[in-house]
């Protein structure tokens, strides 16, 4: 069936001008963009957008989904507290239904403010990808081992890479581990030798707080968390880093020369006291950061129009300068930039690509008077103003109505039934 988004303004990208038009979606894809009323004789269904606009979705490139459960369980403590006192302990009573239905809430969030693809790093992977269909929406599943066993994680990600990435063109796994600090030389060693055997990228949370780097530089001889990596290969293919909050211009160019993806995850690092990451050195440099939510027990909102508006006001204001980081950049940041760092065709709208894609609400006051559309959506708009969530071609939230697979109130009654159970057993 083909479905025609007709009367609308369209922003197809961050660079681009917004345009009266219509898109033609069939599948999950986009296979045509028009002007008014060009398109009108191919359509088996029509949708009114009603003047508003419409763009791509986002991408939330750093997501730990089912930690929704966690919401405001840890807070106000540093990361290091937050993870061993409080996460760890509760982790360990995690079930495969609990992640299902903790993803789930979180899916809930996700397309009430627009995000129509994300990457999440977690366990019960199958509970995961269950969630992200029952929405249509775009998963790339990260490392998602649930062991001590260095000789059991290496099998589980062999296993995980054979078979997420065979399932759909909506569905990828990308290999790895948590962090450095919490794997063995030899596992990580391992990893490296299966991305060189397999091509992959990887991911990684990387260089998050200060405290993470010290200690690395003392256990691996004065070599940072990049550095230590590079020296095992583990970065051989490129790949995807969380955080990069304390990367020097060194690490950085290495970074760089790798082509390691930073995902920038302000909220949670300000949330944890972690620090800002170095972003218009990045950019600076060539990188196309994108951006990340972290997970709901450390940020605890999952807004991308939050994170776009901390990705560039941070920067100006480390860097004292109003101009370091414009309202385009964190827009690419938040679509075209995740999108390309995860491997699939989307975060602009193109004939051909994902028909993931949001409609904002023209007619709110915070989004008047228009004249930079980019600067109203990084700077003033906020979740409110999603009117519509479309992934890959399915309507998935629409004015207040819910199309994710569960019943909504039931989702609402399961978490708070996990959550519960979860803080008695600690």
């Amino acid at each position: 069936m083909k479905t025609l988004f007709h009367n609308a303004k369209i922003l197809p990208s961050p660079s681009e001008s917004i345009f009266d038009g219509e898109i033609l979606t069939e599948g999950n894809k986009i296979v045509a963009i028009g002007k008014p009323g060009s398109l009108l004789s191919e359509a088996d269904k029509m949708i009114d957008c009603r003047g508003n606009l419409l763009m791509s979705g986002f991408c939330n490139a750093h997501a730990h989904a089912a930690m929704s459960l966690f919401r405001g369980i840890a807070d106000d403590l540093s990361l290091e507290s937050w993870l061993n006192d409080k996460i760890f302990p509760l982790e360990e009573n995690l079930t495969p239904e609990d992640v299902y239905w903790g993803t789930m809430l979180q899916i809930v969030e996700f397309v009430r403010g627009g995000i129509t693809c994300f990457a999440d790093m977690y366990f019960y992977l199958d509970s995961v990808y269950a969630a992200a269909k029952n929405a249509n929406l775009c998963l790339a599943l990260c490392c998602g081992a649930k062991s001590d066993d260095d000789e059991e994680i290496v099998e589980f990600i062999e296993k995980s890479f054979a078979k997420y990435n065979t399932l759909s063109d909506r569905l990828c796994y990308i290999p790895g581990v948590h962090a450095e600090y919490t794997s063995s030389e030899k596992l990580l060693s391992s990893v490296a030798d299966f991305i060189a055997e397999s091509g992959a990228r990887t991911y990684i949370h990387l260089s998050e707080t200060l405290r993470e780097v010290g200690e690395c530089t003392v256990r691996h001889g004065g070599l940072t968390p990049p550095q230590y990596l590079h020296k095992l290969g583990y970065f051989d293919n490129g790949g995807l880093a969380a955080h990069c909050v304390y990367t020097d211009k060194d690490d950085l160019a290495l970074l760089r020369q790798c082509n390691v993806t930073p995902i920038i995850n302000g909220g949670s690092n300000l949330k944890l006291a972690s620090g800002i990451a170095p972003v218009y050195s990045m950019l600076y440099m060539g990188f196309s950061p994108a951006l990340g939510t972290d997970g709901s027990a450390s940020n605890n909102a999952t807004s991308m129009f939050r994170e776009m508006y901390l990705y560039s006001c941070l920067q100006k204001v480390t860097m004292k300068d109003a101009s370091a980081v414009n309202a385009a950049n964190a827009l690419a940041a938040a679509t075209e930039n995740g999108y390309a760092a995860l491997g699939f065709r989307g975060g602009a709208l193109r004939e051909g690509g994902f028909a993931d894609m949001i409609l904002l609400d023209l007619a709110a006051p915070n989004m008047h008077p228009v004249s930079d559309i980019c600067k109203n959506i990084v700077y003033s708009a906020d979740n409110s103003v999603v009117l519509m969530t479309v992934a890959g071609g399915k309507v998935v939230y629409d004015n207040g109505v819910y199309n994710v697979g569960e019943n909504v109130d039931t989702i609402y009654r399961e978490c708070e039934k996990r959550k519960n159970r979860l803080l008695s057993q600690v």
